[in-house]
């Protein structure tokens, strides 16, 4: 196992938030599962999602959050010495979404911004990487996170329709004199490339008129080939199986257990998997994080969304700093995993996105 550790960070705080429409997934999934479909949510946990409406791009999502970050903390924007934007839906394929936020934001274009290509996993790579750009440049990093999965989602899938959520996050990382250290490590198998993937869109497989057809399945779901395609049970075994071994042996690895942090918070799949997982790792419920009951699976942004309605409520009641390991697990298949620390003093938010910003603005 590579562990991947950096000191002398911390996080300034973190800001997310959903979209404007928010859908009421017993009476959504009626449609689709008529009276069965009370009991699809009690096997999800997901009460409700959000969904973007048409034009609300990743980017306009995490700029409102990092807006909001930027006054609620007073960084400067001369202070802001990186940009990375963790996405699969960005704006375009080119340009990449970081430059959209050096331009909307106004800040330096001496800096470096770039995106980084993940779902699931995403935010624990974010975070090491933006440590590293703050540690080494001795300024404040911007780590947003932030996908519109329902521009990449069958509204006939059960699969994804129940569970798939939009959202949007920024997190401010920053140098400091301490010698605080943070632990990463990360796990690949792309093995599993099949289980969630979108199969037409990329150079090796460009969409042509026939992706743009439905297709029905065994299970009555009507899917396209540009359309999000998750087989559930193999997510869930790769979970269940792969990435709780991995992560008892990276808490192992650094000496670490449920017992000695704080807390749990994971990616947000559904509540019934991160039961489990967290009954695995020997994390009780009360120190396991969760929002996914509330806002649905908004991808590796579900992890700083998870952290800023949480945060609030529990970070006060203990001390200062809480160590806290942190994980996302899905497509790829990949998996992510952090030991890092978050100050009860930091600024925490969460809120709902009302309208598109004037591009620009």
């Amino acid at each position: 196992m590579q562990l991947f550790s950096i000191r002398g960070v911390h996080i300034d705080g973190i800001v997310a938030c959903v979209p404007g429409k928010k859908i009421d997934n017993e009476a959504s999934l009626r449609e689709m599962y008529g009276d069965e479909a009370r009991l699809i949510i009690e096997s999800t946990g997901i009460e409700a999602r959000y969904q973007a409406a048409p034009g609300t791009s990743s980017s306009d999502l995490c700029i409102a959050c990092a807006k909001d970050l930027m006054k609620g903390t007073g960084a400067k924007l001369e202070e802001i010495g990186g940009v990375i934007f963790i996405t699969f839906t960005p704006d375009f394929l080119m340009p990449f979404n970081a430059a959209l936020v050096q331009e909307r934001l106004g800040l330096s274009q001496e800096i470096p911004a770039f995106d980084i290509s993940l779902a699931c996993s995403g935010y624990a790579y974010g975070l090491y990487v933006a440590a590293m750009f703050a540690r080494a440049s001795g300024k404040k990093v911007l780590l947003l996170d932030g996908d519109i999965q329902s521009a990449y989602l069958s509204g006939y899938d059960k699969s994804t329709v129940p569970v798939l959520s939009d959202g949007g996050s920024a997190t401010m990382i920053s140098p400091d004199g301490t010698d605080t250290e943070w632990t990463f490590s990360f796990y690949t198998d792309g093995s599993g490339k099949e289980a969630l993937t979108i199969p037409a869109g990329g150079s090796a497989a460009p969409v042509n008129a026939d992706d743009l057809e439905y297709q029905t399945f065994s299970d009555g779901s009507k899917r396209r080939n540009v359309d999000i395609k998750m087989d559930g049970f193999a997510v869930f075994k790769f979970v269940a199986m792969d990435v709780s071994k991995w992560l008892i042996r990276f808490m192992d690895a650094v000496n670490e257990n449920a017992d000695t942090l704080n807390y749990f918070i994971p990616h947000q799949p559904n509540i019934y998997m991160i039961k489990k997982l967290a009954k695995k790792l020997g994390f009780s419920w009360e120190k396991t994080w969760h929002s996914g009951e509330a806002v649905g699976n908004a991808g590796s942004a579900s992890l700083p969304t998870t952290i800023s309605l949480c945060a609030g409520s529990l970070l006060h009641e203990t001390d200062k700093i809480s160590k806290v390991l942190v994980s996302g697990f899905g497509a790829g298949l990949s998996a992510s995993a952090g030991i890092i620390t978050l100050d009860s003093t930091a600024y925490y938010k969460f809120f709902q996105y009302k309208g598109v910003e004037a591009k620009g603005q």
